[in-house]
């Protein structure tokens, strides 16, 4: 107790636990967003993009002459799909339905009611019935009655819905939850009133499946998935390679052969890309990634600077501090015990500092908020930084740790210099 009140009486002390609660203040401010956005970057997606690729197929013909022989020109696809799954390194491929799920894309939006009247916004994607979609993309059913590669097959024609583990837990509170009816509402062409609006439906909950992301931020969207038919046109054909393929690899080796070989009469295959390439120029995700860098470019700005001026304070510090090491070696106390006084001593007041810094921030964000990514509509999904208490602990203790690190690193490496010195060269040169 003793040396603790020698610690804080010191003027250099008070001034550099002063400089430290500005830094505290300025790390929260600076690494908050970071911490958060790079948490949700790195969730699973639920599937495994590096082993997909997605070719866009366009026809050789104007739009008028496509939609009057639609038929024709959706079995031309049909066969291009065929030549497609017989390419090498090929282990599944399917046509879309509408919009993919994954590519940058957005899914329609659509609300499910339970028998409460609650509700959940979710991101529909419709698939035809016996297609390979949940098996090119790997998602793993959690209904054991109907496993995966069954989860498309004796669907109800715009009748059948499969939902992920999140929105049967939202709704339900359980994932046994096949058979069960929902309620849709959505928004579409209104027949009777020959306008658009919104429609409601009543949809058969086929199975359940592990929760998936389309876009890298998409951390509490729930999904579902609508059997739906109909001539849809001009749409992706999404690829799984087999194990141990590589995407950019293939994408090379076989761009001559789909010029050259994926061709009917009216259709082509105009682009063939990674789906990881695809993922990334999605405008959500290219949004995102501006403001992952700008985020981290002012973090950087700020740990840079200042960890040069508390490396600075504190190499100041520390030499002041020579002639007091040069006594206690005189003393008999050893280099290692000297060493760990400093270590100890720069310990207890980066301690003291950040606990002032983040009481003080406490404030700021009591009233400002923490940084937040949109509003949890899902009440099954939850993660850490929706609670205001676990987010201030969990981002105060990453800036503590960075902070102490930067403290230790800069109060040992002058320390240690001093410790090695001789005895008489630290008290004649103070």
């Amino acid at each position: 107790m003793k040396q603790i009140k020698e610690i804080f009486r010191r003027s250099s002390s008070l001034w550099l636990i002063m400089e430290l609660i500005l830094v505290t203040f300025a790390c929260w401010w600076a690494f908050d967003p970071v911490i958060v956005t790079s948490y949700v970057a790195r969730l699973p997606l639920g599937y495994d993009i590096d082993r997909m690729v997605k070719l866009q197929v366009a026809s050789s013909v104007g739009w008028e002459e496509r939609d009057a022989d639609q038929y024709a020109i959706m079995q031309e696809e049909e066969r291009l799909l065929g030549k497609v799954q017989e390419m090498d390194g090929v282990e599944q491929a399917y046509r879309a339905k509408c919009v993919p799920m994954g590519f940058g894309s957005v899914g329609s939006i659509e609300f499910l009611f339970n028998d409460n009247g609650d509700s959940i916004q979710v991101y529909g994607f419709r698939f035809e019935p016996d297609s390979k979609m949940f098996e090119v993309y790997g998602m793993k059913s959690l209904t054991p009655s109907v496993p995966t590669s069954e989860l498309t097959h004796n669907c109800e024609w715009e009748k059948s819905i499969i939902i992920t583990r999140s929105l049967a837990m939202g709704l339900f509170g359980t994932t046994d939850v096949a058979g069960r009816n929902v309620l849709v509402r959505y928004f579409g062409w209104d027949e009777e009133k020959m306008e658009s609006g919104w429609l409601k439906k009543h949809y058969n909950i086929r199975a359940v499946v592990e929760d998936v992301r389309y876009q890298s931020f998409d951390h509490n969207y729930a999904t579902v998935f609508l059997c739906s038919g109909g001539v849809n046109l001009n749409v992706p054909i999404i690829v799984r390679l087999r194990e141990g393929v590589n995407a950019d690899r293939f994408v090379q080796e076989h761009q001559q052969e789909v010029q050259r070989e994926l061709v009917t009469e009216h259709c082509y295959v105009r682009q063939m890309l990674t789906a990881r390439e695809a993922f990334e120029k999605g405008y959500g995700e290219v949004r995102m990634k501006r403001m992952t860098r700008r985020n981290l470019l002012i973090a950087a700005f700020f740990a840079t600077n200042l960890a040069f001026g508390v490396l600075g304070t504190l190499l100041m510090y520390t030499q002041q501090r020579r002639e007091e090491a040069g006594v206690k070696r005189a003393f008999g106390a050893t280099q290692w015990r000297v060493f760990w006084d400093f270590i100890r001593e720069a310990w207890l007041l980066t301690t003291v500092s950040v606990v002032i810094g983040c009481v003080i921030y406490f404030q700021f964000a009591a009233s400002h908020g923490l940084f937040w990514m949109e509003s949890n509509v899902n009440p099954a999904v939850h993660f850490w930084f929706y609670d205001f208490g676990k987010h201030f602990i969990v981002v105060s203790l990453i800036v503590y740790i960075i902070i102490l690190c930067t403290v230790l690193v800069g109060t040992a490496i002058p320390a240690w210099h001093i410790c090695r010195s001789k005895i008489t060269e630290s008290l004649m040169e103070e």
